[in-house]
């Protein structure tokens, strides 16, 4: 397949923000197609079974950058292993309070 690259930075709102993650979620959860768009142009592609996800979070003076990357090989297994980095699980994760202000690095226990 030929390499295809879309990319587009706009400056949204957060509540614009959560919406496309929500419905980036609900798209993943209700099936393996997955329409993205912006600007008016549209992409649907096949999400396999098993994907690679990968968090950075990077700090540098009074900016902070939250990267979210989702990888997959094409074909109906994806990923056969997906390697986890020896940290908290999703669930600890998604479990903490949101809190307002800096982030800082905790450490595992």
């Amino acid at each position: 397949m030929p390499k295809l690259e879309i990319k587009r930075t706009s400056e949204l709102t957060r509540k614009e923000v959560s919406d496309r993650l929500i419905a980036l979620g609900q798209a993943l959860a209700s099936g393996s197609e997955v329409e993205l768009g912006s600007g008016g142009d549209s992409i649907t592609i096949d999400v396999a079974d098993q994907v690679r996800w990968e968090l950075e979070i990077e700090v540098e003076g009074d900016q902070i950058e939250l990267e979210i990357e989702i990888s997959w090989r094409d074909g109906p297994s994806g990923y056969e292993e997906i390697e986890e980095t020896p940290a908290e699980s999703e669930a600890e994760i998604s479990a903490k309070p949101a809190r307002r202000g800096r982030p800082r690095k905790v450490t595992a226990k």
